[in-house]
């Protein structure tokens, strides 16, 4: 009999896996309020070509990223979530955002808290159309 050898490691680097993550991923740091990871998925849902082009646009606030009129609940919501939220807790919205070429969608947002030993407090971020 032969054995079979599985592996755990897909092969890829960090960069490639990154450009081909179709879910838009926005890393944020909770001490800066910065963002601190993108990938390519997420400037492309933003309609921003480079990442400083997205940078840019988010200018160090979430709110930058949402239609005027989901501004206030998105702020109430973020704050509540930020504030009482524990190590990989999640929260879950729908919202509607406004990209940088002027285009107003409706996206589903996946949140999760995380504490880092290197970055603190981050929460990621994914954006699916809705």
């Amino acid at each position: 009999m032969t054995e079979k050898k599985h592996h755990n490691q897909l092969g890829l680097g960090l960069r490639a896996l990154a450009a081909g993550d179709p879910t838009p991923l926005l890393v944020m740091q909770m001490d800066t309020k910065e963002a601190i990871y993108v990938n390519k998925s997420l400037l492309e849902l933003f309609g921003c070509e480079l990442s400083s082009e997205f940078y840019d646009y988010y200018g160090q606030s979430l709110l930058n990223l949402i239609s005027p009129g989901d501004q206030a609940r998105v702020k109430e919501e973020f704050t509540d979530f930020v504030e009482s939220a524990v190590d990989e807790e999640r929260f879950r919205g729908d919202y509607q955002i406004l990209t940088a070429d002027a285009r107003t969608l409706r996206v589903f947002c996946d949140m999760k808290y995380s504490v880092n030993q290197r970055y603190g407090a981050l929460v990621y971020i994914s954006f699916v159309l809705n």
